[in-house]
């Protein structure tokens, strides 16, 4: 499968959350890696994920908007948008 990525991913490994629409609970997940347009999180449990939501990391004192694009069992990639 040809890489449509348009900038470099770096492996991460940070810890990141966002707030459910439905429940309004966070769900906790792993920045698994960045690039400069968007990110892979790791969601070990299955959640509600929207297809926009706003992505925290506390350690980065980071709160991005985000857009879901794909799936793969519990890996989602999503777009930055903001």
């Amino acid at each position: 499968m040809p890489e449509r990525r348009s900038g470099e991913r770096v492996p991460a490994g940070l810890e990141g959350w966002f707030a459910s629409e439905t429940t309004g609970d966070p769900v906790a997940c792993t920045v698994w890696d960045l690039s400069e347009t968007g990110a892979r999180l790791v969601i070990p449990a299955a959640a509600d994920v929207p297809l926009e939501f706003q992505l925290r990391i506390p350690h980065e004192g980071t709160v991005a908007r985000v857009r879901l694009l794909w799936t793969a069992g519990s890996h989602y990639g999503v777009k930055f948008t903001d």
